[in-house]
């Protein structure tokens, strides 16, 4: 149970309130709850309760009481030799909870870890939810109690306030004070907190009026002038005021941009950041041209009221490595602005910043270091004294700064689509209405760069009557990079921005930075593709990727495979490779994307295929239309891989490539490969008509080559798709024919694969018998030959037997063990199948929750695949689920889309079963008329299969 007097009396019982409402009752509870653990007598209790007028029956009564408690499920109430006692074992009570807390906040304080102890103060805290014991009778034992929770709330709380103060956030502080000044305004302790926070967090006018607000209180109601600590502060702030008066304020802030769009979300990191921690040094960082200076800049104009003592600006320069300001040029402007006179100024950098720290004291300025190159130039320029921000901007990330400050890096990123398109409105005007398309294009020619932005918009600006698509059509001509740029300023262009950036690396950085240009595709890459392209091992790769990351010329995320992958800026890949086809040898960087393309075919992880599944689709490409060998290659080495997890109408598109590289460079064995895996591509997406087409393409290569293995695995292939058709007599003429040749070839992993798909069309013609014979000589190969793919195919079909000779915990088995073989390899088809059977054995054994969740999670991986036949089977199974649970809606809904599915891929036999399970649904609604013509529909494609519906 659950005790609460920090607020209203409450008991809480597993959650719930106890209700407790007759007033007596509520006072006896507060008042066993004050002694808890201690024997209360009755005659304290008697006086407590009714003071100097006791019923007659007053004994009576308080036990009637105490029982009335009992039965509200107070436990620990006990009777004592004279009186009663209230244990609080295996109970709770927020006032011990409180003061428990309270105590450990406080020691975390007195420790120096005062992040921990705000929030452990704020947690205490937390607890009160009004006045202690708000809504009890007035009784002593109550009312002293109630004065030392009260009490204790409010030290508790100034100690939270003293410990904000300590980590600079005065301005929340401030807030928090004024909510408790309402509950207590005559508590001098709390004006004082409320006008040093003021004070501190650049607010000294309204500390002033603060004070005023006091003494009033404290006159009107007290008849009292404020306390030596209120007129202490008084003091101070009026004679800092004086002072300021006599200081000059330096205003070097350069003008906002016009037009300033977007970044909403890093303003106000920002701005919250400025409010509660000014002894953080805040770096903003990315690429270049990513708008560090205009957003810094335009923060600082919208908070410059919050530091009345001025805002230093200085452009450091740092990506000019021949033009930067050193630290020591940098204060010498500094403390001029700050009023120290010229003859004062010392001319070494130690002792100016000495003088610039000591100027800055007991000051609010702000301080903009923009661009700046490294932590060693930015170390010297920081405020050392609380109530100044530092903010600076880099290409650099400046990770140094954290061995001696408290940082916090606001990372700006491309802006979004809209932020992109309200900035070129704003630049260019109304016309934009009028090509909203034309805008959105330009956004994404512009990369969502907001220099590339600007430019943009400034040309266009610039010239009022030419059409935003006529530019977007030029730039798309000349080649973005070269034309992105402002005639009359050199400087304004995108390509003068990275030559910054590029020039500033060192030889070996700007020879990774190119080869990253060369990449086909231009998509994210890990360390062991560019250690492959510059010919080095992963670890000097990742030492050139950190100085590329470190300069904002990449970023990096995480990958499904855990291995950091890094990403390019559209713009930026532009200028690599421009920079690469103006430095290196055309021998160096064929060889360097070469290297690229053999790495590519070494991968043999599922999930890094994942990750690098759209540059090997752009590798190929490149390849094919290169005429490089690894055009068929590629596919071919990859291609087991491809058929666990990947997207198959990109895998249908890899092998077409190869098929065609291949035939053109007469390479005929490779493109019999080619075809047949093109073939088991389309079958998976249902185009069985054109799989059946490459197979037996594959087919004649392999006959003409007198190639056994591939011709029986080229029949193999065509007798799959002849039963995925519903060709059920063909399909078994195939197969057997396919197993003899791979059985004379002692190929044992194949034939195990091809007695595996004669079980299923065994099965498909009710000869289970036969079927199970066929699955457990292939099971028993698959185990021989440790092929874990095709023992998880086999245990499924076992599985689905079991299930239909309702021995549904046997069947359940097979298919989790199917499940675990699958997730093992990778496989995201199999992984599918496996749960799409759970689900419907569950749905047999009545597990119809459980049952759902498991087809939803096939359907989707179905979907996310591409596989076409898998998705019409799982929503047909939906279909059955949810008429089976009376949501007759989502059944029809789902039926109907099985049916566009399975026809529309030519699956005959899925497409017969969803007729007549459809069919019985509607006679199960009564729509006779319905009903009839689906099962008709079904009874023809069965007949025209030669198989019983």
């Amino acid at each position: 149970m659950e005790f609460r007097i920090l607020g209203a009396l409450e008991l809480w019982q597993d959650g719930s309130r106890v209700p407790l409402t007759a007033p007596k009752q509520r006072a006896l509870m507060a008042i066993l709850l004050i002694r808890a653990g201690r024997t209360v007598s009755v005659e304290r209790l008697v006086d407590e309760l009714w003071g100097t007028a006791p019923p007659a029956s007053v004994e009576s009564t308080l036990h009637s009481l105490i029982s009335r408690l009992r039965g509200k499920g107070v436990a620990g109430l006990v009777r004592e030799p004279g009186g009663y006692r209230l244990g609080l074992e295996g109970t709770t009570l927020d006032a011990q909870d409180f003061e428990r807390l309270a105590s450990l906040a406080r020691k975390l304080a007195e420790a120096g870890h005062l992040e921990h102890a705000v929030r452990g103060f704020q947690e205490a805290l937390g607890l009160w939810r009004a006045g202690a014991l708000a809504d009890m009778p007035e009784s002593p034992l109550i009312a002293a109690e109630r004065l030392r929770l009260d009490g204790l709330r409010l030290a508790v709380f100034e100690e939270y306030a003293d410990t904000l103060g300590r980590l600079g956030r005065h301005a929340l502080i401030a807030g928090e004070v004024r909510g408790l000044l309402a509950e207590h305004p005559l508590r001098e302790s709390l004006w004082s907190r409320l006008i040093s926070a003021l004070d501190r967090s650049g607010q000294p006018r309204e500390a002033l009026a603060a004070y005023d607000e006091a003494r009033r209180v404290l006159a009107e109601e007290l008849g009292l002038d404020p306390g030596p600590e209120l007129r202490r502060l008084q003091a101070g702030i009026l004679q800092r005021e004086e002072e300021r008066g006599n200081t000059p304020v330096p205003r070097q802030l350069p003008p906002d941009l016009a037009g300033f769009a977007g970044r909403g979300a890093a303003l106000r990191e920002l701005t919250a950041l400025a409010e509660t921690r000014t002894d953080v040094v805040a770096v903003i960082s990315g690429m270049p041209g990513v708008g560090k200076s205009a957003f810094a800049v335009h923060w600082a104009h919208r908070m410059a009221e919050c530091f009345p003592d001025g805002q230093l600006f200085i452009d450091l320069r740092g990506h000019r490595p021949d033009g930067a300001i050193t630290s020591r040029e940098a204060l010498d402007r500094f403390v001029r602005a700050l009023g120290l006179p010229p003859d004062q100024v010392p001319t070494g950098q130690d002792e100016l910043a000495a003088a610039y720290r000591r100027l800055l004291a007991d000051r609010r300025v702000l301080v903009l270091l923009d661009n700046a190159a490294d932590s060693a130039q930015v170390q010297p320029l920081l405020p050392g004294t609380e109530g100044c921000l530092a903010l600076v901007t880099s290409r650099s990330r400046l990770s140094g700064l954290a061995l001696h400050h408290a940082t916090r890096t606001v990372d700006l990123d491309i802006m979004t689509a809209a932020e992109a398109a309200a900035l070129l409105s704003a630049v260019i005007g109304p016309r934009c209405e009028s090509e909203s398309g034309a805008v959105a294009e330009l956004a994404r020619q512009c990369g969502h760069l907001p220099l590339a932005l600007r430019i943009a918009a400034a040309h266009l600006a610039d010239h009022p009557h030419r059409r935003i698509g006529t530019y977007v059509a030029d730039l798309t001509e000349r080649g973005r990079l070269g034309a992105l740029h402002l005639g009359d300023a050199p400087s304004a262009a995108v390509s003068a921005t990275f030559d910054l950036s590029y020039r500033a690396l060192a030889e070996a950085d700007r020879i990774a930075f190119r080869r990253l240009g060369l990449i086909p595709g231009g998509g994210g890459f890990t360390a062991r593709a560019l250690a492959a392209m510059l010919d080095v091992s992963a670890a000097e790769a990742r030492a050139r990727l950190d100085a590329l990351r470190a300069g904002s010329l990449i970023h990096t995320r995480g990958s499904q495979s855990y291995e950091e992958r890094h990403h390019l800026h559209d713009l930026l890949f532009d200028y690599a490779r421009h920079r690469a086809e103006t430095e290196d040898d055309g021998a160096v960087r064929e060889q360097a994307v070469r290297r690229l393309l053999e790495w590519y075919r070494t991968i043999d992880d599922p999930l890094v295929l994942q990750d690098e599944y759209e540059n090997v689709l752009a590798a190929t490409r490149h390849a094919a239309a290169h005429d490089l060998d690894a055009a068929w290659r590629l596919p071919a080495a990859l291609a087991p891989l491809l058929r666990l997890r990947h997207c198959l109408d990109g895998t249908a598109e890899l092998h077409a490539l190869a098929a065609g590289a291949a035939e053109r460079a007469g390479e005929h064995l490779q493109a019999a490969v080619a075809h047949n895996n093109l073939g088991a591509t389309l079958a998976y997406l249902g185009r069985y008509p054109e799989a059946l087409t490459e197979h037996r393409s594959a087919l004649e290569i392999y006959r003409r080559l007198a190639d056994p293995v591939g011709t029986g695995t080229a029949l193999r292939s065509i007798g799959t798709v002849s039963w995925l058709l519903g060709r059920y007599d063909a399909a078994l003429t195939e197969l057997r024919e396919a197993r003899h040749i791979l059985e004379d070839a002692g190929e044992d992993a194949a034939v195990g694969q091809t007695l595996n798909l004669l079980g299923i069309v065994l099965r498909y013609l009710g000869r289970t018998d036969e079927a199970v014979a066929h699955y457990e000589r292939a099971l028993a190969i698959h185990r021989r030959t440790n092929d874990a793919h095709g023992e998880a195919n086999t245990l499924n079909n076992l599985g689905v037997v079991l299930d239909i000779r309702g021995r549904h915990a046997e069947a359940l088995e097979h298919y989790h063990r199917a499940l675990e073989l699958r997730r093992s390899t990778g496989s995201r088809k199999g992984e599918a199948r496996a749960l799409n059977n759970i689900g419907l054995t569950e749905i047999k054994l009545g597990r119809h929750e459980s049952a759902l969740g498991h087809l939803l999670s096939a359907l989707a991986i179905h979907r996310e695949t591409g596989d076409a036949r898998g998705e019409g089977q799982v929503v047909n199974d939906l279909a059955g689920l949810y008429h089976l649970l009376g949501r007759e809606q989502d059944a029809l809904a789902h039926y109907a889309m099985a049916l566009r599915i399975r026809s529309g891929i030519g699956d005959r036999r899925g497409l017969a079963d969803t007729h007549k399970e459809l069919g019985e649904a509607y006679n199960d609604l009564g729509d006779g008329a319905a009903a009839a013509h689906h099962l008709a529909a079904a009874e023809q494609i069965f007949k025209e299969l030669g198989v019983t519906g």
